[in-house]
């Protein structure tokens, strides 16, 4: 049977007690060690360490699990005093920033969750710890930080907003509550990136002697591959070899074109395949799939092909009967998602490009709300966690195609598609209209600020 090292949290988990020296009195403290999961989000190790001879104490969160497959920027506007009471999860890699006051403090490899205001209140100690001194040494210095304080403190008395506080997380483990949640929240935006070589072993993640021990575990193949050979309807393809400005339909439509890209996860080149698909009545899709023979790492990505559209399109799907959730459904990038029957609402761009059934979106949508929030397990408040389990339940029952619900897909650009299952009759339960984009729209596009004239 295998040893269970992370532990759901409970009453009977039992924690690590072992002697230390304190870093204080270098006398003999106690650190209490306890190995344990947080629900929905991430295995972690919780270390406290308390001296009875000089009275210290220090207490840590570090992350036990994986990182996450993309580094991650976390900007969070607060605007009124219940925002300081949201929960922030910062892993030991994270940096925080507060623009307003050009304040940035790098990551100390110490991981804590706290409050707003909690992690506001500790800035304001740390800057504060060496200013008798500096007022000695270094007075302009210290007047400078005194003001800092002095804004800080009313950032956490609710005196002074709107202010942005920002996670810079390369690991992807921070996160900030959403007390919106399972809608999108205003205030918070998330924005996922891939991260660097020089990120990844600041982390302490050597690439080089994961290579090495790869080579050592698994004997090397050497396989000439023939970049104009077809195998099995896939062609094997250098970018630079290949002319991409000729037009889709004369060039990868009808092919799987496979070529090597840099692995997100660990750095060496993988393989990614991209084809094209033309869906009846509608357009082109691109579809692209990542595979890394290394570390094992997958990635699926869906996009529309093709020009923005002048205006956007709203779908509205009435399911009445099994058939409705067995229709083909692409869900583009630039798609939002409304369920009116539960309040759900998820922002444009997430799940990213999904092609799959309505029963698949669903599901899609179920797992990414179980998975991508630290703050709905048992730990979650009594009414929060009652919402979210109706909620859950609800998506599942709409699975099975016996309970009638609506599914909105308002798409900025015109690029998600619904089956019609009666064709060539009228679709009876699904309704699709234009609508003009608004001027956050376009600046959610990045439209304004494209450069179409004379670009080089």
């Amino acid at each position: 049977m295998t040893e269970v090292l992370y532990a759901n949290i409970s009453a009977e988990n039992e924690p690590c007690v072992m002697d230390s020296v304190c870093v204080s009195c270098d006398k003999s403290g106690k650190t209490t060690i306890l190995l344990t999961k947080i629900p929905m989000f991430s295995d972690i190790i919780i270390v406290s360490f308390e001296c009875e001879e000089c009275g210290y104490k220090n207490n840590e969160v570090q992350f036990g699990g994986k990182i996450k497959e993309n580094g991650v920027i976390i900007t969070f506007s607060a605007k009124q005093m219940e925002d300081l009471s949201r929960q922030v999860v910062r892993s030991e890699n994270c940096t925080v920033k507060i623009p307003e006051l050009e304040i940035e403090l790098p990551s100390n490899k110490k991981g804590s969750i706290n409050t707003l205001e909690g992690f506001l209140q500790n800035m304001i100690d740390d800057l504060g710890q060496e200013q008798p001194v500096r007022k000695i040494m270094q007075p302009e210095l210290s007047e400078k930080i005194d003001q800092i304080i002095q804004e800080l403190t009313k950032y956490k008395n609710g005196e002074n907003f709107p202010f942005k506080f920002i996670l810079h997380d390369p690991s992807g483990n921070s996160y900030i509550q959403n007390t919106h949640y399972p809608n999108s929240d205003p205030q918070l935006k998330f924005q996922h990136y891939q991260r660097t070589v020089e990120e990844t072993e600041a982390m302490g993640y050597s690439v080089e002697n994961q290579k090495q021990e790869k080579q050592q575990e698994e004997p090397v193949k050497i396989t000439q591959v023939d970049n104009n050979q077809v195998l099995e309807g896939n062609e094997e393809i250098q970018a630079q070899n290949r002319n991409f400005n000729i037009g889709m339909e004369n060039s990868v439509k009808g092919e799987s074109l496979v070529f090597p890209t840099q692995c997100n996860a660990c750095m060496q080149m993988g393989e990614n395949k991209m084809c094209s698909i033309s869906i009846p009545h509608f357009k082109d899709i691109i579809i692209m799939a990542f595979n890394c023979s290394f570390c094992g790492n997958r990635d699926t990505e869906v996009k529309s092909g093709g020009s923005i559209t002048p205006k956007g399109k709203k779908i509205t799907l009435y399911v009445k009967d099994p058939i409705d959730i067995r229709r083909d459904v692409f869900k583009s990038e630039t798609a939002g998602l409304y369920i009116p029957e539960i309040d759900l609402e998820l922002s444009y761009g997430t799940l990213g490009g999904v092609y799959s059934t309505v029963e698949g979106l669903l599901s899609q949508i179920l797992s990414h709300l179980r998975d991508n929030n630290p703050f709905i397990g048992d730990g979650a408040e009594g009414s929060f966690r009652e919402k979210m389990g109706e909620i859950f339940g609800r998506l599942e029952a709409y699975q099975t195609g016996n309970e009638k619900f609506t599914l909105v897909i308002k798409d900025l650009v015109d690029n998600s598609f619904m089956s019609n299952p009666y064709f060539p009759d009228k679709d009876p339960n699904a309704f699709a209209e234009e609508f003009e984009r608004t001027n956050e729209d376009n600046d959610e596009l990045g439209i304004d600020t494209m450069k179409t004239d004379n670009y080089q």
